[in-house]
């Protein structure tokens, strides 16, 4: 008997959206979109009718087994109850975690229906280490260099023309910096949930119209161990060049389920 196909809605279609419906179109390994919803109905004109959907509240009738955030974070705060009493739910805008209030609502929801929330990496590197040695590492410190028109500095009171050489727009705890560019690091928020927390995990986010790259260095310490790691890359956006594969992975992994040699 063939394999039922995972039915996957798609909210947000961005950049990083059109990535993901276009890769689960090539997939061959059991996915298929269940629906596309975006608030803007001009990013939907090339979108087949029958996957959009006008209201986020229509996401039952397609019968979707995940649901997969692309959009801002307003859409957990708003939807995720409804979506996880339904399936499952993934979401890229991890700045909404550091809102406490958020993340315990999450749990509470999950144990109630028995569904999950995935986080993925996305574009935070070195989770793995970050996890496995959250119990010893005493300090993590996340520092992010960017283009300064690949960063909402208005934010912080600033345009991106007027900014004349390396700025530095934040720097102090990541619970901090969340919800002022709540679209340029999920990076940070991701990396602090993994490791360390909010509060002790630091966050430095500089800007350059020199750079025409975005980098991000992790430097964590702790008792008989020390991570530096270090990545740079195009931008599309506000999004790192990585980012969208990173994401389509984690969504594979998230149905990785049968006979193979599966590493994660």
């Amino acid at each position: 008997m063939a394999r039922k196909n995972k039915r996957i809605g798609l909210i947000g279609y961005g950049h990083i959206g059109k990535f993901m419906h276009d890769m689960i179109n090539r997939d061959n390994t059991g996915l298929e979109v269940a629906f596309i919803y975006d608030i803007e109905p001009d990013n939907l004109k090339k979108v087949s009718e029958d996957l959009i959907i006008d209201d986020i509240m229509q996401f039952e009738t397609k019968n979707p087994d995940l649901i997969l955030e692309m959009a801002h974070p307003d859409v957990t705060r708003s939807w995720a109850n409804q979506i996880l009493r339904v399936c499952d739910y993934m979401f890229i805008s991890t700045t909404v975690l550091a809102d406490e209030g958020i993340e315990k609502k999450l749990k509470t929801i999950t144990k109630k229906y028995g569904t999950r929330v995935i986080i993925p990496h996305g574009g935070a590197i070195g989770m793995d280490a970050l996890f496995e040695n959250r119990d010893i590492l005493e300090n993590v410190n996340i520092t992010m260099k960017k283009p300064p028109e690949n960063v909402e500095c208005e934010r912080v009171g600033k345009t991106p023309e007027e900014i004349t050489e390396e700025t530095i727009l934040y720097n102090g705890p990541t619970r901090g910096i969340c919800p002022l560019f709540p679209r340029n690091v999920n990076t940070h928020a991701t990396i602090a949930y993994a490791g360390i927390g909010f509060d002790r995990t630091r966050s430095i986010l500089s800007v350059s119209p020199e750079w025409d790259k975005a980098t991000v260095a992790i430097d964590a310490e702790g008792k008989g161990v020390e991570i530096h790691i270090k990545r740079i890359e195009d931008l599309t956006g506000v999004t790192g060049a990585s980012t969208p594969a990173s994401i389509y992975n984690s969504l594979r992994m998230a149905f990785s389920q049968g006979p193979g040699i599966h590493l994660y």
